[in-house]
């Protein structure tokens, strides 16, 4: 094994535009029109991206005493490993791998070509290998260091925290025609009853929010995990709401309900309204650089897992390698894209690459909490504490059982697959068990 490291060069900046890169992908552009599938009127809508945020709050501090904790490169892997043991580390590690970390790689530079041949008319082929080219592009971009990967990471992150800002400051001076549509109200095609409706609208605005569980995956590069991680994760997670809200109000704002559900480019709507045709080729630019960031963001966080994995020997070690002049885990790197890429050509639409990892999340977050409360039983003092312990995580944590049950009852399917592979790992984790403790003994 190379006798090279990981370098310690994520500043506080670089930290929190990991955590807004990441978040802030597609789900805001496009998570409305399907949101507003569900309920009647704006009223009902902002309770759930009001009450999102507020979970993907509590998260984001559940996640920052966690880091702080244990500011080690591996995030979550490490948080269960350290709480349970290496079986369910590396059950974490195999379903990042096989879904819930590369399923994201996959489908984010797909949104990227679907924006782009808005602008150069693509035919599906030609979009397939745009994201293919992508997810290539990105992936040498962290091979070569995390200086490099860092630099993309801030671009991107200020170009699209800069743009939504500036969509929204501009759509607010042109508005005051369209305040009435805030009002607007409209039959909810979608029919499973109160509860149904507003469960699976849970399910999409949540997952919007998610970034919080990653950033910890780089705190064994980050020159000050104990501080910056935790003022990252919340201040960035408060950013991301206003943001979120705010983009939101625009939308109904500029249009009534019935116009809005349905939509698969909200944004580009409003844009289209407020400045003709202009507006929806920057909205596009917007949202390129936005799947830009987040993929980018992904690619850098994950691939540390199997390297984190590898170095505790619940991986073949070549995973665990540094290389010796960019100092990044350039095999953990490859091993990420190559699955993401062969995920993309085997999914090849964005809806059937999204919709296979939300239940495994939710299960790693539960269990994440659960690591919490037992770091809590055996020793309370940390850099960084949850406010609110014990009720904040034990609300989050009643939070992600009733959306992983009614992941289970909306849609067993997915439910089933997603457990399925996740146990497929345990043949994989009893057979290298077997022979690592067959070669320590020869």
């Amino acid at each position: 094994m190379s006798a090279a490291q990981l370098r310690r060069e994520l500043g506080p900046w670089d930290v929190l535009a990991l955590m807004m890169g990441i978040t802030i992908g597609a789900g805001v552009f496009a998570m409305p029109g399907r949101v507003a599938e569900y309920f009647p009127s704006f009223g009902w809508i902002a309770v759930v991206w009001v009450g999102a945020a507020a979970f993907a709050l509590i998260g984001n501090l559940v996640y920052a005493e966690l880091g702080a904790r244990l500011p080690h490169t591996g995030g979550e892997y490490v948080y269960l490993h350290r709480a349970f043991g290496p079986l369910p580390a590396f059950l974490f590690g195999w379903s990042q791998l096989l879904v819930v970390r590369t399923n994201p790689v996959a489908a984010l530079p797909l949104v990227f070509a679907e924006y782009a041949s808005s602008l150069v008319r693509l035919e599906e082929t030609e979009r397939l290998m745009l994201a293919a080219a992508l997810i290539l592009m990105l992936g040498a971009v962290n091979y070569l260091g995390l200086r490099s990967g860092k630099g993309v990471q801030l671009v991107t992150s200020v170009l699209k925290v800069g743009g939504m800002v500036a969509f929204v400051a501009a759509a607010v001076l042109t508005l005051s025609e369209y305040g009435p549509n805030l009002a607007s109200a409209h039959a909810p095609p979608q029919k499973l009853g109160p509860l149904g409706n507003t469960a699976r609208a849970l399910l999409l605005v949540v997952f919007a929010y998610v970034g919080w569980d990653r950033v910890g995956y780089l705190a064994g590069e980050m020159r000050r995990p104990e501080r910056d991680l935790p003022r990252a994760l919340v201040g960035g997670s408060i950013l991301v709401a206003v943001l979120y809200l705010s983009m939101n109000f625009i939308y109904y704002a500029a249009l009534p309900i019935g116009a809005i559900s349905g939509s698969r480019v909200p944004a580009a709507d409003v844009a289209r309204l407020l400045w003709g045709q202009a507006g929806p080729v920057l909205v596009a630019l917007l949202v390129m650089v936005s799947t830009l960031g987040a993929t980018n963001g992904n690619i850098m966080a994950s691939s540390r897992v199997y390297y984190t994995m590898a170095r505790d020997g619940l991986f073949p070690g070549v995973f665990g390698r540094v290389h010796p002049r960019w100092q990044s885990p350039h095999v953990a790197i490859i091993l990420h894209c190559g699955w993401a890429l062969a995920l993309l050509f085997a999914g090849r639409r964005v809806e059937t690459l999204v919709g296979s990892f939300v239940f495994a999340a939710l299960i790693f977050w539960g269990a994440s909490t659960v690591a919490l409360f037992r770091f809590r039983r055996r020793e309370a003092a940390a850099p960084f504490l949850t406010p609110g312990y014990p009720l904040a995580p034990a609300v989050f944590l009643v939070a992600v059982a009733a959306l992983v049950a009614a992941t289970c009852y909306f849609s067993p399917r997915s439910a089933f697959t997603n457990l399925a592979l996740m146990g497929s790992g345990l043949p994989f984790y009893w057979a290298w068990r077997k022979l690592s403790r067959d070669r320590a003994a020869a």
